[in-house]
Formats: structure tokens, sequence, C-alpha cells
């Protein structure tokens, strides 16, 4: 008997304490009872009735049906009988439950197999295992020196359904009128994203360190996703495994630490990226997670999602420092992007060159998506003196898509808009933003020079689409003379603003000393919707601060305007 792994050997050793497996099989059909001079034994015709669990990791359950067995399946049977001796054979599916074929005995047996199985169970043992057809393209199941072995280093497939049907090793050591299999194993289906799109012969590496080394490669889709499977020992300790694919270490927790036999368990888990590890520009992948400080000083790289991908950022710091050499934002989107907080991270980001954003959206006709809860999100143009790019949006002389803020907790600040737009001309290039959308969260967005808090930021090429603020707690800060806290900044336009009775708090400041009234400074825009929505009617060009105000009112809000801090606060009531 094969003995590398601990678990065969445990198994074996409760079953037959005081047995030597070293039987042979035979491949001859001989009568019973007669003798078998090729294997030195004596050849027992077998027809056995075989169920099967239907649980969570056999074909059984996953194909829904209880005797699913198909053409090719085997069934080994080995075991001791006082009279028979040592006996062995593999029996093949005909039909419902039923196997035939030959086994063979180390001794003249005059009984029926029904009889030699009943006596094993209380004077010897037996047991049957299921070999699913195709077993021997896998090597979990071999036969060494006449006895059957099971290797559950070689355990890989590269699908779910074929690890099941190879790997739940089915077995059974009890008989009574046949065989009632039993998996033995669990089945761990992994998928796993983040990873390099389009790649092919990924290594992938699972061990505990003690008994298992699984390894096998995988080709991973146009997301980064690769999907694959193993078989473990019941037992095995889930959070003592270490994963590896493509490189990359893969964190595995799971609230079960022993695997149960016949179980499945489905386990997403996503790259994570240490930026503390890397050296040269680096794309992020769809369902990856960044984590750690980048070290700008000496390696200060530029950091990008790839178009189409989802990245979590789980406690990121990326403090670029301005340098003209270096002209990227903290973060730069190659196209449509979401970005997901996770909960309880702080994620502070900052641009590493004058013109650009702490958070560089899209190219225009994209969208940059931000999601979270409790995560929070610091996005922060250049520490340059005169810093000439969003906080999130645009950068001087090059356009951004749409923006949408679904949820967490989000300050931006600019040297331009704090999100939205930036600066640009005929000659460089524009500087403009798409739409801006705010559907909850607690944002707070911070204007630079000539700039909106949402919205536009200098001059007609740093111009915004239609604002849309619909939920949450938002707060926007402007600073200059001709801006608004949400609208359009200095000499820039932004299509329409749209305010909806589902926020929970507007803030809108605009600290500079000229500013004394609601509309003029706090929303003003080249167009306002005029819908019916209740808030949205009274922020139209026409009205005046006292008809604003009470249209407020009458929508269930109540408005502050304080003077002397340049503030006015829309609370719902």
């Amino acid at each position: 008997m094969k003995t590398k792994n601990i678990f065969k050997t445990l198994t074996f050793a409760m079953l037959m304490p005081t047995m030597l497996l070293t039987t042979a099989c035979s491949n001859e059909d001989d009568v019973a009872n007669t003798s078998n001079m090729t294997n030195k034994g004596y050849a027992l015709p077998v027809t056995v009735n075989v169920t099967r669990q239907a649980d969570g990791a056999t074909r059984a359950s996953f194909d829904g049906s209880k005797l699913n067995f198909s053409a090719g399946d085997q069934l080994y049977v080995e075991g001791s009988e006082s009279s028979a001796g040592l006996f062995s054979g593999t029996l093949t599916w005909q039909s419902g439950g039923t196997f035939s074929g030959t086994i063979t005995t180390d001794n003249v047996y005059s009984g029926t197999a029904d009889e030699l199985f009943t006596a094993a169970v209380s004077n010897g043992y037996v047991q049957a295992t299921l070999l699913p057809n195709g077993y021997g393209t896998y090597g979990f199941f071999e036969f060494s020196k006449g006895s059957l072995v099971w290797e559950y280093n070689n355990a890989f497939a590269t699908s779910k359904a074929t690890a099941i049907e190879q790997f739940s090793y089915e077995f059974a050591n009890t008989y009574s009128s046949g065989f009632a299999l039993a998996p033995q194993s669990a089945i761990l289906n992994f998928t796993i994203t983040g990873l390099t799109p389009n790649a092919s012969n990924v290594a992938v590496s699972l061990t505990d360190g003690v008994l298992s080394n699984v390894s096998g490669n995988v080709t991973t889709d146009g997301d980064g996703t690769a999907t694959f499977a193993v078989g473990v020992h019941e037992y095995t300790d889930l959070n003592g495994l270490s994963l590896t694919v493509g490189g990359n270490a893969i964190t595995l927790v799971s609230s079960s630490t022993s695997a149960a036999a016949g179980k499945i368990y489905n386990i997403t888990r996503s790259k994570v990226t240490d930026l503390s590890t890397l050296t040269s520009n680096y794309t992020a992948q769809n369902g990856e997670t960044l984590t750690g400080e980048l070290d700008v000083a000496n390696y200060p790289v530029k950091i990008s999602i790839a178009a189409g991908a989802t990245v979590t950022l789980d406690n990121v710091t990326i403090n670029g420092v301005h340098n003209n050499s270096y002209k990227w934002a903290g973060i730069t989107c190659l196209g449509d992007a979401t970005i997901i907080l996770k909960d309880g991270t702080t994620n502070t980001v900052r641009a590493f060159n004058s013109y650009y954003p702490g958070l560089q959206a899209g190219p225009a006709g994209t969208t940059l998506t931000i999601q979270g809860s409790t995560g929070k999100l610091i996005a922060n143009c250049s520490n340059y003196t005169y810093p000439a790019g969003a906080g999130i949006g645009a950068a001087r002389n090059e356009e951004c898509g749409n923006i949408v803020i679904e949820g967490g907790d989000i300050t931006a600040t600019g040297g331009y808009a704090g999100i939205g737009g930036a600066y640009g001309s005929a000659v460089m290039g524009s500087g403009t933003c798409g739409d801006i959308t705010i559907t909850g969260g607690t944002v707070t967005a911070r204007a630079g020079d000539y700039s909106a808090g949402i919205g536009g930021g200098r001059g007609a090429y740093g111009s915004c689409g239609n604002i849309t603020i619909s939920g949450g707690t938002v707060t926007a800060i402007s600073k200059a003379i001709n801006t608004a806290a949400i609208g359009t900044g200095d000499g820039s336009t932004c299509t329409s603003v749209t305010i909806t009775t589902g926020i929970t708090n507007l803030t809108m400041t605009n600290s500079h000393s000229s500013v004394t009234g609601i509309v003029s400074n706090f929303l003003n825009a080249t167009a306002v919707n005029a819908n019916t929505t209740p808030i949205t009617t009274m922020l139209s060009t026409s009205v005046t601060d006292a008809t604003i105000t009470t249209g407020m009112a009458s929508a269930g809000f109540a408005t502050l305007y304080d003077g002397d801090a340049k503030t006015w606060t829309v609370t719902k009531k």
C-alpha cells in the first residue's frame, strides 16, 4: 500500500488492523470455485446492487439523480474472510445500480458472493470503492502491487463537475444485500478574480504544509478570472491551506475549520496586490483588491485600473508628490471602472503632478462608479502650490467621462473642481467632465480656484454635464466669486442641476467675501432643470432666495442660510 498520504494509512488501519493489502485483480471470467492459475486464486462471479448518498459532493446530487452511474464506471471490491482469505476484483456498471464481474479469492470458496461479503463484515472486512469512468486520466486512484491506493496530490481539475465526479472518493465498508457508497472527500471549488486576462498555463498550488500538495494549470478568461476545483480529505483544516495562483498568494479564511466529507465549498477570492511591493507601473484587473502604501519616494509608479474592471480598495495610500516627470493621477481609470471601498478602511490618493486629479475618471463616454458603506476615500489633487486638476474627475487638458457615487465616505479636494472638471483650452485640450450623479453616501467636495465644489472647473473647457443629487449627505464648497458650490465654475457651464427629495442633507458653502445670495452663489448654472420634483422646481433661474426657501419647506425640508458663514444648509425634516 502506498503510504505517503497519512490519511490513507489511517483509513486502512482502522478497517483492517491485522491485514496486508497484497491482493491481485483478475482479468479472467473463470467459473466459480475453479483454480485461476494466472492470479493464483479462485474466481467468483458477482452481481451486486450499489446505492449512493444524494449529498452535497457526489455526482448523485450534482446531477440530480440518486443512481446516476454512467457507462465506464467500475466498482473495486476487496476484503478478507476467514475461509476465503483475501479477495478482490473490479466490477463493471450494467444499468441502474447493478454492477457485475468477477472477484478472486485466495482460497476455494463454496458460497455465493452475497454470502462472502456478508461473512466478511463479521469475521474480516470488505470495502467497495467507486472508480468513475476515466479515473485513470487523473491519477487520483491507482493500483500499486495489486491494491487500490488514492493520491490527493493529483486531485486537481479545471472544472467543478470533473472534481465532483473524480475526487469525491465514494466507498462503503459494510454490506447488507448490497453496497451503500458514501463520499470520503470534500470538494473545494475556487473562483479567483483579479488575474491577468486571457492568460494560459497559470500555475496553481494548494498545500496544507503536511499532507497535500496539489498543483495544476489554468487559463483565465477575458475578465482575468480563473476557476478550478480540488478534492481534499475530510477533516482537512481549511484555515491551514496555502493557495498561490500565478505566483500570487491568495488569502483563504473560512468559517469552517475542518472539511466535511461530501460537502462542496464554493470559495471566491480576489487577487490582493500590496502596493508597497510594486516597483513599476501597474494596472489592476477586474476583481482585484489593492492594499498597502505605495513607496512613492523610491518607486513613484503609475497605478491604473483596467477598462471595465471592478477593483476594491483596502486601506490604500498613494501620496503622490508633484514632479513634472510623473504626469499621472493618484489612480487612473483607463475606461469604465467600479471602485469598491472596503468597509472600515481609509483610502488616500493624491496626484503626482499638478495637472492631475487624485482619482482620474476614464475618458469621455466612460463611467467611474464609486461604491461603499463605511469605507472612506480621500482624493486630492497635487500638493503643488498651484494645482490644476480636480479632486475626482478631470485633469488639466484631459477630459473625463461620467462620475457616479453610490456610497462610501468620500472627500475630494481639487485644484479646480472638487468633483468634476478642471481646465483646458482649444489648443492644449479640454478639461471637461461628463455627468455627475450622487445617489448615496457622505460626500464632501472642496473646490480650488475658479471652480465649483461639484461641477464645472475653470473656463469653457472645464465645463460639466448634468448634475444629479438624489441621495446621501452632500457638502459642496467653493471659494470664488462667479462660482457655485454646485454647478458652474468661473466661465464654465453645466448642462443641468437636479436635486431631488431623496437627499438626507445638503450643505453648500461659498466663502468668497462678495457672496450675498442663495441662487446666485450656491446653485448658479447655465441651465437648471425645472421638472415636477418639488426641490428641483424651486431651483429655476427665475426664482428668488425667498421663494426657494418657501419651496424647500413645502417639500419637507428645513433650510438655513448663514450669511456670516456663507453657507446654505438643506435638511430633511
